[in-house]
């Protein structure tokens, strides 16, 4: 799939009820998410750079202790599922673009404790 993330982020932003990401400060460097949804940093990448989205999802949760990552995907082939099934520990938020959808994946539910 060639894809150009830029193609689809007014789409993801919508469709997620986010805007545009602000600066975050690192202490060395600052660094800008794609999007802020409701104070979580996205970063939406096109899945053969997935791997780039996460180390910049992961410099997010560094910053403000959260963040979330946004693949566009034709189809969630198994090693990607095993890719973002692996990120999802890491304490990043994991969401698919597929088909005109955002999709979380692994969703955990919030503690009560």
């Amino acid at each position: 799939m060639t894809c150009a993330e830029r193609l689809f982020l007014a789409e993801v932003r919508l469709r997620m009820g986010c805007q545009e990401g602000k600066p975050l400060d690192l202490g060395f460097v600052q660094v800008k998410p794609d999007l802020d949804c409701g104070g979580v940093p996205v970063e939406v990448e096109c899945v053969e750079r997935a791997h780039y989205g996460l180390g910049q999802a992961l410099a997010y949760k560094y910053a403000v202790g959260k963040a979330a990552l946004v693949v566009i995907a034709e189809e969630v082939s198994n090693p990607l599922r095993n890719f973002l099934a692996w990120a999802s520990q890491l304490g990043i938020d994991v969401y698919v673009y597929v088909g005109g959808e955002v999709i979380q994946l692994f969703y955990k539910a919030p503690s009560t404790q």
